[in-house]
């Protein structure tokens, strides 16, 4: 056997085994922060309190929505996602529901003047790779405007 070979892949897999660990670890305390945001064409309001959606994110749902202004209505961090249900209300007529499933796996219920709209699952590990779950739907009040909810890993 070649140790000059053997060695570097050992010290590799260890290595390996330690960061999926330490993800595995960090899945336990997940902790996600939560956006409501307003989609429109339309300026930012005089009289609103709303606040420009960052770049990133902006760029992101740039590519798959029409819009050309995405505003913050609300943002929330959420405790630590465990398997018991944790409500967050982002707005009067909008609140998410979370839970973990299981070691893998979130799920978010989206509630709309307190009716169920949407219940979705999503892997935790595209959330620790700084993926995005966005859920959406219409603006009710506004024709041709539209709302999302967006998830996001929380900075430590």
């Amino acid at each position: 056997m070649n140790y000059r070979i053997a060695v570097p892949i050992l010290i590799c897999l260890c290595w390996l085994e330690m960061v999926l660990e330490s993800a595995g670890a960090q899945t336990g305390e997940l902790r996600l922060k939560a956006q409501l945001i307003w989609a429109t064409d339309d300026d930012k309001p005089k009289d609103k309190q709303l606040k420009e959606v960052d770049a990133e994110l902006t760029n992101k749902l740039r590519r798959f929505y029409k819009w050309k202004n995405y505003w913050e209505v609300s943002c929330r961090e959420t405790g630590p996602v465990t398997s018991n249900s944790q409500k967050h209300r982002l707005s009067p007529k909008c609140e998410t529901e979370l839970k973990k499933i299981d070691d893998s796996t979130v799920e978010v219920k989206l509630y709309g003047e307190g009716k169920l709209v949407k219940t979705i699952r999503q892997p935790i590990k595209l959330l620790l790779r700084g993926e995005f779950l966005v859920l959406g739907g219409d603006d009710k009040e506004k024709y041709d405007d539209a709302w999302f909810v967006v998830f996001s890993l929380a900075k430590p």
